[in-house]
């Protein structure tokens, strides 16, 4: 139940689509084209230049888009990415249920101010967890899911409880961090002993019905409503609201106002202003039933009268049943649409109106009425009336903070001075700030602030964003974010889960922040977003077909639905192992899933049911699409993905050379027959096989010495191979691969026996279309001996390809490549340069491996990866035509390290990762291995504890840290084990 897990910024997750994992690690950020620099502020105080902790977050970061209409499972990786805050171990640990959206801020800065923060989810792989900003990067030390399946209520809290105390520090207070963990929240806190609203009137703070009843039976004004389960009890409300001397319903011209919505939701998720009856019918049962956009399922609906007014938001943190005013925003809500009530945005106002504080005043007594006696509070209250004469009515009231994906946080820094987040950490740890406050009422508002909500006024395929260019030369213009891209199909603005992005604007002058606004929407028609096809549904997209999504396999899925096309995952092996993982990793389901079955003895009848399958995509989400292209994922799914691509007529390899690609023995045999070196070897079976190859690298050896290596004739990475010296070592090597599982689940036939290539190893990426073939990277490996294995990997270098001994490997790969007739698509190739030139090792016709950690400095030093270029060579020929035949000249050094460990017991801790993250050339930190979890020596890529990525313009630089990483190894600085 407990894991170390932090969110951070991926491109993929905008998909809705998880990357699969063969071991917990994040998946590599993979992009479609370089970054495009927008000039971003380094500080949000344009005249102090102060990179304040969470402004600087906030500007560094691409708002993550939440969709309640893709279900998303809890993220179990576990990945050190970036510099994190330093944590003062001696101060204890803060609890955040539900960090999302506002929440992910709240953490961060519960870690900024020194404390272990510790998640909690309220629902077991909760459909909400991945709402956070992307890019803020939140390290968790541990994670901890509340069972809600669990029919015994009592018991799961219970279990939940012997959690959190077996964590082995103090949790020194529980706070929500989104509106679904409120209850949760309470209900922790009140048993832990530390601050709390209790859980006595905890169903008040969430149920909305609840909450105005409360509201209400303490004599302050609430609004008229019901909450209703049919629609009988809908008409039965309705009768209540019909105008004085009106008794039908249905009677034309009768003027019925009400407000429908679920109960426990958030934003302006399915609300709706209804005039009819019909219409009241009609909305409740949208609603009634339906999941909502916090991924709850709605019981019934809520009716209310409408309140006829001005919406005003009201935050206020509370500490001891003392309430202290942070924020008053005004809501600008439109009809805009065909909906009532869109978000265009809000506005920051002042504290000082008699307005403003009849309002405060009214807050306080609902916060009183709830209980709400700790934390904080996140307030709707409507102004009815006229400013004179008018009075506040609670719409409803979060007692969290204010939400918005906190995109309004680094607006109220600059206006008011504090936030309401970071007054809430204040409250539940030392109290300072909050007791520095004098007068609760008020704050000072210094300048004028604007959150403004963008609008989508069409539905069509995102071509461009030429409004950013004027928006960015407003005069209040602070930041901006996108939450959709180009190639994304995006709908019509109708709530705050469906807005295109959103502006940040701060001005001396009130109406200069007001101008500035109303252009943004003027642009919204015509100038905001350019949609290279506007239709009101998504239009027929192609399918890509990926046969063994896992290690690289998983990203190139990935990034295939990054670029708009739909994904169908096929597993070779049925009931496999891998398909389980699969399950386990994804965010959202892809349109289909497929498991061939290959324990059919009659592979034909089985590929054509697998076909079948594929073709008429039965049961698939969102119904059928063209497939356009199907790839092997991983090296167990090469022979399965050539068969089925050549069936169905896509772009492949063909089938009648399948078996030179898989076999490393055929392999090799092909090589040597098209006139290129090649390894001397056998295809042993038998212990008589391998004495018979021994006596021939003796006798090549004139009698002297001899060296084999032995490895399964089908597998990946360095899974079980050995380099013998002798004739016993050979014998031990094949026995314990003959008859043996490999690492991809497959049982060796035999050992493969090969001479010893002396020199240095290299790999060489490449991406073929139609026989015209092109290197995207080349990559130095690093194997040493270590821990009693003689192939163990250390890391791999990126090389240019100018170099003359580069230029010869290349040349080489090319005829290699045409060897084995892989005329589409990808392929990994590792060579050895000995001294009488390159020879082949193997080649695989699919991606680099290793889960695709390298991608990130691939992506950095060359421009692009091979990932990119694969489904450019299926997808997008011109893209594809546009890159070099080889990356002849590389932007910056980049290199892959692998950790070796050397020790054996229990991990239980990692105090070396603190200097790695610090290094100059850091990019990534991958951890397969977690404190708490066994640690192995490492003998290949499957037993390594992590992986560092590291790039840097100075090769000194690059290397000297290089060498550290090793050097920590050495020390046992890096890691400690029990």
């Amino acid at each position: 139940m407990l894991s170390g897990n932090k969110f951070s910024s991926l491109d993929v997750l905008n998909e809705g689509f998880k990357p699969l994992k063969r071991m917990p690690t994040e998946p590599t950020t993979l992009t479609s084209s370089r970054p495009m620099s927008h000039g971003h502020r380094a500080s949000f105080n344009a005249h102090t230049g102060e990179k304040e902790h969470i402004q600087f977050l906030w500007e560094n970061s691409a708002w993550g888009r939440m969709e309640r209409s893709k279900g998303k499972v809890l993220d179990k990786a576990n990945t050190f990415v970036g510099p994190s805050p330093k944590v003062d171990s001696d101060k204890g640990a803060i609890a955040v249920v539900d960090p999302f959206s506002t929440g992910a801020h709240l953490a961060a800065q519960v870690a900024a101010a020194g404390y272990r923060v510790v998640k909690i989810l309220s629902i077991w792989d909760s459909p909400v967890a991945a709402l956070v900003e992307e890019g803020l990067v939140v390290e968790y030390c541990a994670t901890l899911q509340f069972n809600d399946l669990n029919p015994n209520h009592e018991a799961a809290l219970s279990e939940m409880m012997d959690s959190i105390k077996a964590l082995p520090f103090e949790v020194l207070a529980v706070i929500p961090g989104a509106e679904t963990g409120v209850e949760l929240a309470d209900q922790l806190s009140h048993r832990l002993g530390v601050r709390s609203n209790g859980e006595e009137g905890s169903m008040a703070r969430r149920n909305k019905y609840l909450m105005g009843e409360k509201v209400r039976e303490a004599g302050v004004r609430a609004v008229k409503q019901r909450l209703c389960r049919s629609l009988d009890e809908v008409r039965s409300f309705l009768q209540t609201l019909l105008p004085e001397g009106s008794t039908d319903l249905y009677a034309e011209g009768t003027c019925l106002k009400c407000v429908v919505k679920p109960v426990q939701s958030a934003g302006s998720d399915d609300v709706f202003l209804c005039n009819t009856a019909e219409e009241a019918e009609v909305a409740f049962t949208r609603i009634s039933g339906k999941r909502n956009g916090l991924g709850l399922i709605n019981d019934g609906a809520l009716v209310q009268e409408f309140l006829s007014g001005k919406e005003y938001v009201i935050d206020k943190v509370s500490m001891d049943g003392v309430h202290k005013l942070v924020a008053i925003w005004q809501y600008d809500k439109r009809v805009c649409n065909g909906h009532n009530f869109v978000y265009f945005g809000m506005k920051l106002v002042s504290s000082d109106s008699p307005m403003a504080q009849a309002m405060v005043a009214y807050s306080s007594e609902v916060l009183d009425a709830l209980g709400i006696v700790h934390g904080p509070s996140h307030m709707e209250v409507m102004w009815c009336g006229d400013h004179a004469k008018g009075y506040p009515c609670l719409v409803e009231v979060g007692s969290r903070c204010h939400g918005g994906e906190g995109t309004w946080i680094p607006v109220a820094q600059e206006c008011v001075g504090f936030t309401q987040v970071s007054l809430t950490v204040d409250v539940y740890t030392t109290g300072e700030k909050f007791k520095q406050i004098k007068d609760g009422n008020r704050y000072p508002l210094t300048k004028a602030g604007r959150d403004v909500d963008m609008v989508s006024r069409h539905s069509g395929i995102v071509r461009g964003f030429p409004g950013e260019a004027l928006i960015r030369s407003l005069p209040s213009f602070r930041n901006m974010h996108w939450e959709c891209k180009v190639g994304d199909f995006i709908s019509k603005t109708v709530d705050c889960f469906t807005r295109p992005g959103c502006v940040q604007l701060v001005n001396e002058s009130e109406e200069q922040a007001d101008r500035d606004l109303e252009a943004i929407h003027d642009w919204e028609e015509l100038r905001m977003i350019d949609y290279s096809l506007i239709c009101p549904n998504p239009p027929t997209v192609g399918a890509v077909v990926i046969v063994d999504p896992f290690s690289t396999g998983a990203n190139l899925a990935a990034m295939a639905a990054s670029m708009g096309y739909r994904i169908i995952l096929v597993f070779s092996e049925i009931d496999s192992p891998v398909a389980a993982l699969v399950a386990e990793g994804t965010n959202l389901k892809p349109m289909l899933l497929v498991q061939h079955n290959s324990k059919d003895r009659d592979q034909d009848r089985a590929i054509k049911e697998t076909l079948a399958a594929i073709d008429s995509q039965e049961g698939a989400i969102g119904g059928k699409s063209p497939v356009l292209a199907i790839l092997p994922g991983a090296e167990t799914g090469v022979e399965l993905a050539e068969k089925l691509a050549t069936r169905y007529g896509t772009r492949g390899n063909g089938e009648m050379y399948t078996h030179l690609r898989r076999s490393k023995f055929s392999m090799q045999n092909a090589v040597r027959d098209a006139g290129l070196r090649a390894v001397t070897q056998a295809l042993c079976r038998s212990e008589e096989d391998v004495r018979l190859f021994w006596a021939s690298l003796v006798a090549a050896a004139g009698g002297g010495e001899a060296k084999c290596v032995v490895k399964p004739n089908e597998s990946a990475g360095t899974d079980s191979v050995y380099l013998c010296q002798s004739l016993v070592e050979t014998l031990t090597a094949f026995n314990s691969i003959h008859g043996q599982f490999n690492g991809l689940g497959q049982i060796n036939d035999g050992a493969l026996c090969q001479e010893y290539l002396l020199g240095t190893e290299f790999v060489i990426d490449g991406v073929s279309r139609d026989g015209v073939y092109k290197v995207t990277a080349v990559w130095e490996y690093d194997k040493r001996s270590a821990n009693g294995a003689n192939f163990v990997y250390f890391g791999m270098r990126l090389r240019s390809a100018c170099g003359e001994r580069e230029r010869a490997l290349v040349a080489y790969a090319e005829q290699v490549i045409q060897a084995l007739h892989i005329v589409q698509g990808a392929s990994h190739m590792e060579v050895i340069m000995t001294s009488t030139g390159p020879c082949l090792v193997e080649v695989g016709s699919r991606c680099h491996g290793g889960e695709a950690s390298w991608a990130v400095v691939a992506e950095e030093c060359v421009g692009y990866t091979q990932i990119e270029a694969t489904l450019n060579c299926y997808l997008r020929p011109d893209r594809f035509d546009a890159l070099p035949p080889a990356p002849e000249t590389l932007l910056k050094q980049g290199a892959e390290v692998f950790m070796v460990s050397r020790q054996r017991g229990i991990l239980t801790a990692t105090p070396g990762l603190a200097e790695i993250r610090s290094m100059a050339s850091f990019r990534r930190l991958g951890m397969l291995t977690q404190v708490g979890s066994p640690m192995v020596p490492t003998v290949d890529c499957f037993t390594r504890p992590g992986s560092v990525e590291l790039v840097n313009a100075l090769p000194a630089d690059l290397e000297a840290d290089c060498a550290r990483i090793r050097q920590m190894e050495l020390s046992e600085e890096l890691f400690v084990v029990k």
